[in-house]
């Protein structure tokens, strides 16, 4: 019996572009320098230096035409969804690895299927998918494509982080009117519901405060 597999590349010198330089993309970062990988990113804007660290802010365009692989780890609201489409894939390198850990429909996968059928992708990681739980029939046929069904807080310890920020949170509530977190999508709605500016409640019982976290 023959085994076989695809050949790849070594990542050492390998410029990885970072879309999103929150903490994830940090640690993202962190991680990557350990194997000799070049690290660029792009942001809203540039971070303070003690928070780059060695890593170069470039402008989006150069984010795209400049990377080798690319790493998404920035929050999905009406500016960020398809992101990277078909026009973004047009400036991208031939070959490059395309890796969404953050939200699904931060890319088009029909323009990522094409992407990968004509060559320009060389090989894409997703543990999202933009209309989960269903996923592209040209992903989950490409042998080239990695899926992960959304795993990224499936171990203990983060299970139990996330159940200590939940206390966290409801402790905040109660003794400051404010919370640690709260997600874009939420904060979103809330300004659209109840007519919020700056994403402030009057203190008549309700929250005042809230603390929107993002990229």
């Amino acid at each position: 019996m023959v085994w076989k597999t695809t050949l790849g590349h070594d990542p050492r010198g390998r410029t990885l572009g970072i879309l999103g330089m929150g903490g994830i993309g940090r640690e993202v970062a962190r991680r990557a320098r350990v194997f000799g990988m070049n690290i660029i990113y792009h942001n809203r804007r540039r971070l303070p230096r003690e928070l780059e660290g060695d890593a170069t802010y470039v402008s989006f365009d150069d984010l795209l035409c400049k990377s080798d692989v690319l790493s998404l780890n920035l929050s999905l609201n009406a500016s960020t969804r398809h992101i990277i489409s078909g026009p973004e894939f047009e400036k991208m390198k031939d070959g490059v690895v395309i890796i969404n850990t953050a939200r699904g429909a931060l890319i088009n996968e029909k323009a990522l299927v094409d992407a990968l059928n004509s060559g320009k992708v060389f090989s894409a990681g997703l543990d999202v998918f933009e209309n989960e739980p269903s996923v592209e029939p040209g992903l989950l046929n490409n042998p080239r494509v990695m899926l992960l069904p959304h795993i990224g807080t499936t171990t203990l310890e983060t299970q139990r982080e996330m159940e200590l920020l939940v206390l966290e949170n409801l402790r905040s509530c109660l003794e400051k009117g404010t919370l640690v977190t709260l997600v874009p999508e939420q904060r979103d709605a809330l300004h659209q519901v109840n007519g919020l500016e700056n994403g402030h409640v009057e203190r008549n019982g309700h929250l005042n405060g809230w603390n929107g976290v993002h990229v």
